[in-house]
């Protein structure tokens, strides 16, 4: 059985490879992880390199990992979620693992069957209504969708909205529909996703990046040995950031994707007083807008990200691998789905959307060494060889 696990893994960490022993539990025989490359969907860049987190990835239980291309990585959870799933149902994937905060199937899918009548294409429905007119009133699309689901299905489903990984659970569940790939659904291991605290070996995702860059991470923690010199961190590129903006001008900003004009107004009349990248992002905050949404909208703008960039997912680029890899990718390629290579120079080669996301991936990749303190020393990703991992019995 094949299952597909849509990440980040920024980084990897114990709570990850206690998903993918789960997920071998259930009776997974091959596991594909479709993990994002260099930034995330917080918009923001990854802690360490996709090449060091793949790898990581291999030897700590995955079987395929392959990238989610630069435009979906920073998309909202809905864009997040439709692009992976693609690219799980072109590797010919059984079922999507994911972990979540609530792992009730049934609540899951009544909260899914809510979010889809609301997102439906002519807004016509009662919930879809509601909508326009709680986001009209200034509330955040998540606080407007639990407002919602409290009201018309009860507080158990809108609870569900209250938190990060269900959020993305439900559109998980709302992307595979009509697919055939079964969903599973883990509970979350030890803590919530962005919890202050520690729970044995066991933190979250938020609180691991913060004592990865203070230098005070208990190693058992990580499931690996981390390397401090690499850790990357979108505030060494602040001033190329907050230049990037300026010059762009509001005008432009309109035209960025998810920037609405008022959100365009107000990171233009930020950008007057912020001398800082998080002045920034605390000058523009408004109730209507998620700091997610402004720091993707501002990531989209510096990496010339544009609204024609979100078509379908043209390709799968391998990241790392084993031998249960390689038989997924052999089945990948008789089903003739998808682009998939392990060099994005042959993919790019394959026709203009191919050329234009890998151009975006490469730059993507180029800004994010610019990240790191010290300048990485990483080829750059037309020239990175990317080969099978065998795992010794000292990385078991």
């Amino acid at each position: 059985m094949v299952t597909s696990i849509i990440c980040e893994y920024n980084p990897f960490h114990n709570g990850h490879k206690y998903q993918i022993e789960k997920a071998r539990e259930n009776g997974s025989t091959h596991i594909a992880s479709i993990m994002s490359g260099d930034t995330v969907q917080r918009g923001d860049v990854a802690i360490y390199s996709k090449h060091f987190r793949a790898k990581q990835a291999i030897l700590n239980g995955a079987d395929l990992v392959v990238e989610l291309p630069a435009p979906f990585c920073i998309s909202s959870a809905e864009g997040f979620a439709k692009s992976g799933v693609y690219i799980a149902n072109a590797l010919g994937s059984d079922c999507l693992c994911f972990g979540c905060e609530n792992d009730d199937l049934n609540a899951l899918t009544k909260a899914a069957e809510l979010s889809s009548r609301i997102s439906e294409i002519n807004g016509k429905s009662k919930e879809s209504e509601q909508m326009k007119k709680l986001l009209k009133e200034g509330n955040s699309y998540p606080a407007s969708l639990s407002k919602i689901a409290k009201l018309s299905v009860g507080r158990e489903v809108a609870e569900i909205f209250n938190a990060p990984n269900n959020i993305l659970a439900v559109e998980y569940l709302k992307a595979i529909k009509n697919t055939g790939i079964k969903a599973m659904p883990i509970l979350r291991m030890g803590v919530g996703h962005n919890d202050d605290s520690l729970n044995g070996d066991f933190a979250s995702a938020s609180k691991i990046r913060e004592l990865l860059k203070s230098g005070l991470l208990d190693e058992n923690l990580l499931p690996y040995k981390g390397n401090h010199a690499e850790i990357r961190d979108i505030r060494n590129m602040e001033k190329g950031i907050l230049f990037s903006l300026i010059k762009m001008g509001k005008k432009n900003l309109r035209e960025i994707p998810d920037c609405s004009g008022d959100l365009a107004n107000r990171i233009s009349k930020a950008l007057k007083t912020s001398k800082s990248y998080d002045e920034l992002i605390a000058n523009t905050k408004a109730k209507a807008f998620t700091l997610a949404r402004i720091r993707r909208v501002i990531l989209y703008a510096v990496l010339g990200i544009k609204s024609s960039d979100f078509k379908l997912v043209p390709y799968a680029r391998v990241l790392a691998f084993n031998d249960r890899g390689v038989e997924i990718l052999s089945k990948a390629k008789k089903l003739g789905r998808i682009d998939i290579s392990t060099s994005l120079k042959e993919l790019e080669h394959k026709n203009y959307n191919n050329k234009r996301l890998a151009e975006l991936d490469a730059r993507t990749s180029d800004f994010a060494k610019m990240c790191q303190s010290v300048m990485s020393n990483e080829p750059n990703e037309y020239s990175v060889k990317i080969e099978k991992t065998n795992i010794s019995q000292e990385d078991k």
